[in-house]
Order: C-alpha cells, then sequence, then structure tokens
C-alpha cells in the first residue's frame, strides 16, 4: 500500500468514526443537528487529520493555524473530531447538550481547539478574515480555514467579508463550503438561490475550486493544491449530501435537528458499519 493510499484509507476510517460519534451524541442529548454534522465529516476528518497544523496537547500552540467553524449548528461533529483528534477526553461525547456541559448546540470557544463562539449565522467569515489579517501583519504564516454553510450564505455580511477579503490580501485565508442545498426550512434553491455562486464569488476576487466533498482523494488534492493563487482569497465549494450516511436523514430538512431515539441511533449505526 502506498503512502497516499494509506493516508486516504486513515482519513476515510476517521470520517466515519466522526458520523458514529456525531450520532453518539446526538443520543446522549436525545436531539440535535445531525444533517450539517454528517455533510461535513469528510472535510472535518481531512483538515484535522491531514491539512491543519494543530498540537492537541498545546491547544494555544501560537504558530497553530486556526480553524472557524461558521456553520456553528454543526457542533456535533465538530466535538467529535476534537475527541478524536486528542483535544479532548473521548467521554466528551457522551456529555451533549447536558446540564454543565461545555459541549453544546453551537461551539464555545471554553473548548480546547475551538476559535470561535458560532451559532449565530453569517459571522465566521468576518472572525476568520481578522486572523487572517493577525497573521499578516504579524509576519506569521499560520493560516485560517472558515467552513461555511450554503444557508448561511443568504446572509449578507460574508459578502461585505468576501469584498474585504479580496481587497486586503494577499492573506492566508481559506473558505470551505459545505454546500449540502438543504438548509432549516427547505431546499437552499427553494429558500433563496445562490448560484451561479463560483461566478459570484470569482468576480469579488477570490480563486474558487468545485469538488466532491465525500470523495477524499478530491479533498486531498484540492487542500494540498492551497493557495491556487497566493494573492487571492481561496474558496473550495464542496458538493455534499445533507445527512451523509444514514438514508433515511439524507437531503431532506426533516432531518437539520431532530430527535434521537435509541431505535434511530441503532438505524443509524447500522447503516454506518464498524470503524475500518
Amino acid at each position: 500500500m502506498s503512502n497516499r493510499e494509506a493516508l486516504l484509507r486513515e482519513l476515510r476510517a476517521q470520517a466515519l468514526q466522526i458520523r458514529r460519534n456525531t450520532w453518539r451524541a446526538l443520543r446522549a442529548a436525545g436531539s440535535g443537528h445531525m444533517g450539517g454534522s454528517l455533510s461535513a465529516a469528510d472535510l472535518l476528518a481531512a483538515l484535522y487529520f491531514h491539512y491543519l497544523r494543530l498540537r492537541p496537547d498545546e491547544p494555544d500552540w501560537p504558530e497553530r493555524d486556526h480553524f472557524v467553524l461558521s456553520k456553528g449548528h454543526a457542533n456535533t461533529a465538530l466535538g467529535a473530531v476534537l475527541a478524536q483528534a486528542g483535544f479532548v477526553e473521548d467521554g466528551f461525547i457522551d456529555t451533549f447538550y447536558g446540564f454543565g456541559s461545555l459541549f453544546g448546540m453551537h461551539p464555545d470557544i471554553k473548548v480546547p481547539g475551538i476559535e470561535m463562539c458560532t451559532g449565530a449565522l453569517g459571522h465566521g467569515l468576518s472572525v476568520g478574515l481578522g486572523m487572517a489579517l493577525g497573521s499578516k501583519v504579524q509576519g506569521k504564516d499560520w493560516r485560517t480555514v472558515v467552513m461555511l454553510g450554503d444557508g448561511e450564505l443568504q446572509e449578507g455580511s460574508n459578502w461585505e467579508a468576501a469584498m474585504a477579503a479580496a481587497h486586503l490580501g494577499p492573506l492566508r485565508l481559506t473558505a470551505i463550503l459545505d454546500y449540502n442545498k438543504v438548509q432549516q426550512s427547505g431546499h437552499v434553491a427553494e429558500m433563496l438561490g445562490l448560484e451561479p455562486l463560483a461566478d459570484k464569488l470569482r468576480a469579488f476576487g477570490w480563486e474558487v475550486s468545485e469538488l466532491d466533498g465525500h470523495d477524499m482523494a478530491e479533498i486531498v488534492d484540492a487542500l494540498d493544491a492551497l493557495p491556487e493563487r497566493p494573492d487571492k482569497p481561496s474558496l473550495l465549494i464542496a458538493h455534499t449530501v445533507k445527512g451523509k450516511g444514514a438514508s433515511f436523514a439524507e437531503d431532506t430538512y426533516l432531518w437539520h435537528n431532530n430527535a434521537v431515539s435509541d431505535e434511530v441511533y441503532e438505524k443509524a449505526m447500522a447503516e454506518l458499519g464498524e470503524p475500518a
């Protein structure tokens, strides 16, 4: 087995475990946001176990890369990946939405490895831009990555940040869009369409690439190619499926947020199978 094949196999296994731990957290709470967590699992696995320069045993390492989950309702997947990467203990997953727990519906900066409290949509890219500017002003080489949701691109603050990022560059800034095409109340195209999305961001001065957000080889290649244009901020449009990995939850707003009984949990686990 080549080094690349071994890497892809490991990342796929981590993504599967993120999905399994997402359902584990949701069962512990009895409900929560699963659709956007499951669609982002492959991207998060590639980021945390391949691309981002991080030290789980030193989460405030000054030279670390910075990651902002702007679509904060996907916090169950972020909590899962933080546990798998060693930022927090494995038992953290079972405290989701529990009384006194720091692992809630949205990220909390009190949790090691989390850079921004998110959940009020539309603000992550602006804060990520500020982080990237901080890196530039200090003469540092750490990178900033912001994961966006497609529904939150209906918030105007994203477009202000996009315009400013192109103007203030060059910056070590990448945005990744988890483009699962379903938001809380329906399909994005029906609620407020975004297309032609790539053309819009290119017109704002961004370098844009599109990929299959569930094809680990494509994800790794896209991350390794960053920045495609050092003089421009980068946007990766990752086409994904809401609720990926559990057929009953795929491509439907009904499983953006829902109750999770033992029966639902077992059904999801049966479809996901055992970790490799």
